[in-house]
């Protein structure tokens, strides 16, 4: 459950754990690894058989004193270990299937706060720590006449109290020269709740004002990348989500301004209520992305995006990374990420909203507060000519596999409302 916060919080600061592994078919970066996969195609016509595999572990953790489950006061603390597989398998010279696959494992004592007003011996410790299974697949091929792409994809997960499934597709128009592309891509996904209440209202049928257990999600995005010359090359891409259902999370807790800070747990447990929002929520996120080549060693990625919603929230986020080659097989990229955002209209501090003259909706959830938030990191990438080292394959008779290439990216993460992170995350390349 405490995931799905996680995922926004890994959203807003702009990492993915599994960032530089899994690929974005918009990217800039993906053009270039598809330009650097026809190469060689064209030289050797047996590497169509060779599959990819990337191990990543990735680690999270955090802290801060803004929790939800405890009404916008109390602690945020939170870690997370994610082991996942990455695996591309080129079925001809056409077509190829990859699939991501793994299991996030985490302790959150915020969310173990659901029974924040049972004694410490009588909490059920449901959330304390839990785990989330996932799997997604998708399926790529490119027309040979027109030279144009489409995809499939599909993909579940599972955790505690919260199941989903999405699937979406795309499809990208290139030019001849494939210096140019304009890509449309939909997406539909579907999450169903166990609705988990605060231990003081679960047996409060007046306060437990929750109906829809069903969140729904679709996605149009359209993006069009533009190789502008041999060393500056950049993407335009524009999204609109629609969200339905569920949009509260039925465990946050927000407390009116009967209540104090100071006051006993015999007094909170009384003037508590689940957090209400609004069923419906429409997003737009407009980015912009520039790649330029300093030199054959430097690189210099840009990336800015404006982000606004029906719910109130403007946000700009804007990073750079230095992509430096330090030898032949030693890559270090320094980073740095900037976000800021206005608040939700229906955030309020604990203790804020009024009791006398209830709004509709109200949320103490910090993520929607107003906010600004600095990331900054390096990542490491060592991958020789003839890789780190060679083994016989374990699939292929009479083949080697190699140890491809060895990643780690590290990343320190500082909220203006306290909150703050390190996610460290190891990416183990092979080739079979």
């Amino acid at each position: 459950m405490q995931l799905k916060k996680l995922f926004t919080l890994l959203l807003l600061a702009g990492i993915s754990v599994t960032g530089f592994a899994q690929t974005d078919k918009n990217s800039i970066d993906d053009k270039q690894e598809d330009s650097r996969k026809k190469v060689k195609t064209d030289k050797a016509p047996e590497d169509f058989k060779t599959t990819e595999v990337n191990f990543l572990l990735n680690y999270y953790e955090q802290d801060g004193d803004h929790s939800p489950v405890t009404g916008g006061q109390g602690t945020e603390e939170l870690s997370n270990v994610a082991p996942s597989f990455v695996v591309h398998i080129p079925m001809d010279s056409l077509s190829s299937l990859d699939l991501n696959f793994g299991i996030d494992i985490y302790s959150s004592a915020s969310t173990d706060n659901i029974d924040f007003f049972e004694a410490a011996d009588n909490k059920s410790s449901a959330s304390g720590m839990d785990a989330r299974a996932h799997i997604n697949a998708s399926y790529s091929r490119k027309l040979a006449k027109s030279g144009n792409d489409y995809s499939f994809m599909a993909g579940f997960s599972q955790e505690y109290d919260v199941s989903s499934f999405n699937f979406g597709g795309s499809y990208t128009l290139n030019s001849k020269d494939q210096n140019r592309s304009l890509t449309i891509d939909g997406l539909f996904m579907n999450d169903t709740w166990n609705l988990l209440y605060p231990v003081e209202i679960r047996d409060n049928i007046a306060k437990k004002t929750i109906t829809d257990d069903t969140r729904t999600t679709v996605k149009f995005g359209l993006s069009y990348s533009q190789v502008i010359n041999k060393r500056l090359q950049a993407l335009f891409s524009a999204e609109v989500v629609s969200q339905r259902g569920l949009l509260s999370t039925p465990f946050h807790r927000v407390f009116f301004d009967d209540a104090n800070i100071g006051d006993s747990n015999a007094i909170l447990r009384n003037l508590s209520h689940v957090e209400r929002l609004d069923d419906s929520r429409i997003k737009i996120p407009v980015s912009m992305r520039f790649n330029y080549y300093l030199s054959d060693f430097i690189r210099v990625k840009t990336f800015y995006r404006f982000y606004t919603d029906s719910w109130g929230i403007s946000a700009h986020t804007a990073s750079l990374e230095l992509p430096m080659m330090v030898s032949p097989s030693f890559i270090v990229s320094p980073f740095v990420r900037y976000h800021t955002q206005t608040a939700a209209d229906d955030f309020y501090d604990f203790g804020q909203a009024s009791a006398s003259n209830t709004p509709e909706f109200y949320t103490s959830d910090y993520d929607l507060s107003d906010l600004n938030s600095v990331k900054i990191g390096v990542g490491l990438q060592y991958s020789p000519v003839m890789g780190v080292s060679n083994f016989k394959s374990p699939f292929r008779k009479n083949k080697t596999a190699q140890l491809k290439s060895i990643g780690l990216r590290t990343a320190y993460y500082d909220r203006s409302d306290g909150l703050n992170a390190w996610m460290v995350s190891l990416d183990f390349g092979f080739t079979f």
